[in-house]
């Protein structure tokens, strides 16, 4: 069942990439990005209501939002909030700070991925967006005083140097889609900063489906503002809209969830690298990418950096339990 529902995850999350390029062509990209995780908002929100510890945890996080009974995970706290300074209030609030991973992680970061995925590939945009550890990674040293070790260091130090790789052999106009893929990055290695330090102990299906909530709202203002053009619907846009949202989005957050529970952090680090893996042979199989020798020299260089940053920080993790 295990090896069953990793294989279904990655093979869901690799081949979305394809997916994604393919719905450039029906589909602004903003109005995408909007479309995909309205659709996978909807569908979580029924796991969410006929699951009653589900459901308290999701009520009792807006409550809280809002300053109404201070609970945890349903149960009530008995202190009160009134002695308490504005920006304690504040840094204590989930709500606040799922509204803010809501808009760096699925607002920005993924309307960024879907503009530069219409303009790069799957394959490269792929490979980028996956360079998200590594910011993690050089975060965590900055902001938590987290230590690098030596194989930490050397994959943050490969990573770069496959980065520098394929950004110099790109045409000028392609690397400010570079650019603003990696800012994606960026942004999603901040979003999980955030659920690392202020939302680790809430229910990951409630907070969840609130970010998506909160970052759908965020992208439907901004479509409203620059989307010019009405998507093309057909059989293959829908089916693309319908993958994005159902799969990739609602069905690999319950998989995903499943997984981490079970799994051996340090085998999760190994397997998670089947995804950009999978999203560059989709790329290169069903939509017919090419790349230079020196181009699949970079892209190797850059996984295996960040399979080694990854398999340091599940061990960090193991250990630690």
């Amino acid at each position: 069942m295990l090896i069953f529902a990793l294989l279904l995850l990655y093979l869901i999350w690799g081949m979305n990439w394809t997916v994604m390029k393919i719905a450039s062509g029906y589909f602004e990209p903003e109005l995408f990005a909007t479309s995909r995780f309205l659709v996978g908002f909807i569908v979580l929100l029924p796991l969410i209501y006929f699951n009653k510890t589900h459901r308290t945890n999701f009520i009792n996080i807006i409550k809280d939002g809002f300053g109404n009974n201070k609970t945890e995970q349903g149960v009530e706290i008995s202190s009160s909030n009134n002695d308490k300074s504005l920006i304690s209030r504040l840094n204590s609030n989930s709500l606040l700070w799922i509204a803010l991973v809501g808009i760096l992680h699925i607002s920005y970061s993924n309307a960024v991925v879907q503009i530069a995925i219409a303009h790069l590939g799957a394959s490269v945009s792929c490979v980028l967006n996956y360079t998200m550890p590594i910011f993690v990674a050089i975060l965590s040293y900055i902001v938590l005083k987290e230590k690098f070790s030596f194989v930490k260091s050397l994959g943050i130090g490969l990573a770069f140097i496959g980065l520098f790789i394929i950004m110099n052999f790109r045409m000028e106009g392609e690397l400010s889609m570079m650019f603003l893929a990696l800012s994606g990055a960026l942004s999603w290695a901040v979003a999980n900063l955030i659920i690392k330090t202020k939302l680790g102990g809430l229910d990951k299906l409630a907070h969840t489906t609130l970010q998506l909530g909160f970052g759908t709202f965020f992208l439907i203002v901004y479509s409203c503002i620059v989307v010019k053009t009405l998507p093309i619907f057909n059989l293959t846009s829908i089916l693309c809209l319908l993958y994005n949202g159902v799969l990739a989005s609602a069905l690999c957050f319950v998989l995903w969830s499943f997984v981490v529970d079970v799994m051996d952090p340090s085998a999760l680090a190994v397997s998670s690298m089947l995804t950009p893996l999978i999203g560059v042979l989709g790329g290169v199989v069903f939509l017919s990418e090419r790349f230079s020798s020196r181009m699949v020299f970079g892209i190797v260089l850059l996984l295996f950096g960040v399979f080694l940053v990854q398999l340091v920080v599940r061990r960090q993790k193991k250990s630690s339990v």
